[in-house]
Order: C-alpha cells, then sequence, then structure tokens
C-alpha cells in the first residue's frame, strides 16, 4: 500500500467482507461510509460503536475509530448502517452485524499490520541467514531509532530502520 487506507476505506473493505461471507443483514437501508475520510496512520486505535434507535425512525449503527495524540483522543466516524425496522428482532440483527463487523475489522487489520504502520520509525532485526526475525520495535522519532538500532546490533548482524510515513529504509550492519 503506497499511502493509508481511510476509515471509509476500511468501512468499505469490511463490508464487502460481510458481503462476501453472507453476513450483511437484509434488513439494512443503507450502509453509508464517512464522506469526510480520514487516513489511519497507526493500528494503534480504539474501535467504538453506537447501536440507537433513531430520533424519529429505524435503528442505526454508527462506527467510528479514536486514536489518542498528545493533548487529546481524536474521533474520526468510519460509517452508519440503518435499518427502519424497529422490532426487537431487528435489534438484534443490527447487534449481530455490530459484532461480525469488529470480527472481521480486527482479523483484517492484525492481517494487513503494515498497511496501518505510518507514523514513527520501525526497527528490525535479521538472523545469521538474512531472514527478518519477523517482529519489530517501532520508534516515535530517528533518534530513539538509531538507538534501537545499536541495541539490536550488539545481538544481531544486520538492522533494518524504515521510515513509516515515506516507507524509506536504511540497512546497518554489526
Amino acid at each position: 500500500m503506497n499511502k493509508p487506507m481511510t476509515t471509509a476505506d476500511l468501512f468499505d473493505k469490511i463490508c464487502n467482507i460481510l458481503k462476501e461471507k453472507g453476513l450483511y443483514p437484509e434488513i439494512l437501508d443503507y450502509a453509508l461510509a464517512e464522506s469526510t475520510p480520514e487516513p489511519i496512520t497507526t493500528y494503534e486505535y480504539s474501535f467504538r460503536n453506537n447501536l440507537d434507535y433513531g430520533g424519529n425512525e429505524g435503528i442505526y449503527l454508527d462506527l467510528w475509530i479514536e486514536t489518542d495524540t498528545d493533548a487529546r483522543t481524536k474521533r474520526n466516524k468510519m460509517g452508519t448502517f440503518k435499518t427502519l425496522e424497529t422490532s426487537g428482532d431487528a435489534m438484534h440483527i443490527m447487534a449481530k452485524l455490530l459484532a461480525d463487523f469488529i470480527v472481521e475489522e480486527s482479523a483484517y487489520v492484525n492481517a494487513n499490520l503494515d498497511d496501518f504502520c505510518w507514523e514513527g520509525m520501525r526497527v528490525s532485526a535479521f538472523d545469521s541467514n538474512e531472514k527478518e526475525l519477523g517482529w519489530y520495535y517501532t520508534c516515535k522519532d530517528m533518534e530513539n531509532a538509531l538507538k534501537k538500532k545499536d541495541e539490536f546490533l550488539l545481538k544481531y548482524l544486520r538492522v533494518l530502520i524504515r521510515d513509516n510515513a515515506t516507507r524509506e529504509e536504511k540497512s546497518y550492519t554489526a
């Protein structure tokens, strides 16, 4: 991925997964991704929702993510599901939709973590066979990444630092 996925992209992606798996409820009148999407630059966010009866009709399921920035929590809306139905059965169907969305969103993000890493520096180490070890350390800035690189080079032959925003990489050897 050459740029961060947006909140609307992720909403649409999970909706498509739900449809492919037969988990998309027939009672929905619409599913609408956020019209002013925000880029998702970290997988370290909290998934939030509100499932409730509408003010004048139907049931709404609103979804958003929250990320903690330096001084505040940032809230970015993903999208909304709506049905005009108001029965208890309809509420249970919408609650199941919420559960299915959470399960599929979590699985998708965890399977594609690198697509959600656009902040800071990634520091990874390689074994003696030049194979990446499969784990990495994330630093907020280059200064901390260089310190972590020095620690890793005491134990490993090669270390790679990647700027998550630009995807530029620099390799260091012991």
